[in-house]
């Protein structure tokens, strides 16, 4: 029973087999609630129709296969959140939390964050005998092996979004085909590696266990770990406008969907896989200074922050010494989740030096 004395408690809208553009309008419906104070803490839990949803900084065409998702009838799309493509299947569980910055224990890092959401999954988990631990830049495994992405934003005013999506079942062969893998020999080894790196829950398990049970032990794991009570809700009519709104908006637009972050006058590029994700520079140049710089790939970071990086060098001449003093004069340890300034610093260098 819902103790409404009780201060801790929040709400939880469940759905069914969303398209990705309701789904992820939803989600961004109660994170501006929970932003303007009017309904806080959220928990959306559902599943998709099959589709393909990338993280806020990817391109789309970089990492898909388009003629490939629209051969098999695959929505793609863009969450608001950090990381890389997730292929979502109705055997996986969407997950969308919500909560206010002061919380109490939500630490205000994303690191410290992905841990805090961490153990409230490895708790529902544990209701199936599953032991699971946070590794790496922002996987949840078991046995060593991923079984959920957690995905973070910290954008919106006064207020942390979680995203997760949460592995009962999946079609592995299908989201390597979509995945942008450029040869066969490549889409081989990754069947191997994926099936070596990935699991389910109903492969733990050796159970056939239905969503319905896992979308009830998440629920459950949450409120047992944030100690905390989320009552079965429904959107409210403004929300469900503003959902509408969404949709056409911007879940619906090719512009948000396929939105490409690069320089128009792209003069050079550089790469490379970090603990925090694949960083992609890209570097404009004109007499000799930094006209534009972007950096999309499979990162977390605060918007903000990656604004600030790319506006902090904007007209700095290109020379390491020059880019080195204006990075360390911005006083931040760092930008981007897991990746250091030197990082950053090495790829811009490698540019200026190959347009050179």
């Amino acid at each position: 029973m819902i103790n409404r004395n009780n201060p801790m408690y929040g709400r939880c809208v469940k759905n069914n087999n969303l398209s990705s553009s309701l789904g992820l309008s939803i989600d961004e419906a109660l994170c501006e609630s929970a932003s303007k104070g009017e309904s806080s803490p959220a928990l959306h839990l559902y599943n998709y129709a099959p589709c393909v949803i990338i993280g806020r900084y990817q391109n789309a065409a970089a990492c898909l296969r388009l003629d490939r998702c629209e051969a098999r009838g695959i929505e793609v799309n863009r969450r608001i959140t950090g990381g890389g493509a997730v292929f979502m299947t109705p055997d996986q569980i969407a997950f969308g939390l919500v909560l206010p910055n002061d919380f109490p224990g939500l630490p205000g890092t994303i690191h410290g964050a992905f841990e805090f959401l961490a153990s409230a999954f490895a708790r529902a988990l544990s209701e199936f005998d599953l032991e699971a631990e946070f590794m790496g830049k922002n996987d949840l495994t078991v046995n060593g092996r991923k079984i959920a992405g957690l995905a973070i934003s910290q954008d919106r005013e006064g207020v942390t979004f979680f995203h997760t999506s949460l592995l009962l079942d999946f079609d592995l062969e299908t989201m390597l085909d979509i995945l942008n893998l450029p040869t066969q020999r490549l889409l081989d080894r990754g069947i191997s590696c994926f099936g070596e790196r990935m699991t389910t829950i109903r492969k733990e398990t050796n159970k056939e266990i239905d969503l319905e049970t896992v979308i009830d032990a998440v629920h459950h794991g949450i409120e047992q770990e944030l100690k905390i009570e989320l009552f079965p809700s429904d959107l409210s009519n403004e929300e469900k406008k503003r959902v509408q709104d969404l949709c056409r908006e911007k879940y619906e637009n090719d512009d948000w969907i396929y939105a490409i972050r690069a320089p128009k006058r792209r003069t050079a590029f550089a790469e490379r896989k970090t603990p925090g994700g694949l960083i992609q520079v890209h570097l404009a140049l004109s007499g000799g200074a930094i006209e534009s710089l972007m950096i999309t790939g499979d990162y977390f970071s605060r918007t903000r922050d990656i604004v600030k990086l790319e506006s902090l060098l904007k007209w700095t001449p290109a020379k390491i010494s020059v880019i080195h003093q204006r990075l360390a004069q911005s006083g931040a340890e760092t930008f981007i989740h897991k990746v250091d300034l030197p990082t950053i610093l090495d790829l811009i260098v490698q540019i200026a030096r190959q347009s050179d």
